[in-house]
């Protein structure tokens, strides 16, 4: 546990916290603090997004045995969560003013931090660090992910949204999840790594 990894994860927990205490707001009526708590994530927003981005350099200057193909695998999750993340708060903020679509936006915020989270809870603590077990666990995950919110696009679905925006979110956690089946086994995705722990 590193100074880098520990501000991530204080980043990660305030910015659910901060969800939840957001909806909390809004049930009470206390707008006021709604809108102050909102502005405060124009600053914790990108925080989460640099810090998540030096994990990730962190994680690849400490992988052991150096950067290796088996090594960086992971780190899709790593770099495809701040993505997701990215896109879901910058759609968020671009439709604050439209209500449904931004707290369903802000909800996909807390899928998106969800997934490095959930993949490293999964293959610590159910499958015990078994190497072996990596893929197992990736699927795992995928589908944790992954059902809950198609079952929000199902809501959606009944209560007349038929473009759910549920379904940005769920699109990017496939898109990661099927890059760690695919292009994080290739040469370009071990040069990419390579190329970003010499950046700096």
């Amino acid at each position: 546990m590193t100074v880098i990894l520990n501000v991530h994860a204080a980043l990660m927990v305030l910015w659910l916290l901060m969800l939840i205490a957001q909806a909390w707001f809004i049930r009470t009526k206390r707008f006021q603090l709604h809108r102050w708590v909102g502005r405060a994530s124009f600053v914790i927003a990108p925080l989460v997004i640099v810090s998540a981005l030096a994990t990730f350099h962190e994680g690849l200057n400490r992988a052991v045995g150096g950067i290796t193909i088996e090594a960086v695998r992971i780190d899709t999750f790593s770099l495809g969560q701040v993505l997701a993340f990215a896109v879901t708060w910058g759609l968020a903020i671009l439709y604050r003013k439209r209500a449904p679509l931004h707290v369903r936006f802000m909800i996909s915020t807390a899928f998106a931090v969800s997934t490095a989270i959930l993949f490293r809870i999964l293959f610590a603590w159910v499958f015990n660090l078994n190497i072996e077990a990596l893929d197992t666990a990736a699927a795992l995950n995928w589908i944790l992910l992954t059902l809950p919110l198609l079952a929000l696009i199902a809501m959606d679905w009944r209560a007349g949204i038929k473009r759910s925006p549920f379904w940005v979110v769920t699109i990017l956690i496939s898109v990661m999840h099927l890059g760690y089946w695919t292009f994080a086994k290739t040469d370009g995705w071990l040069e990419f790594c390579q190329w970003y722990e010499d950046l700096f």
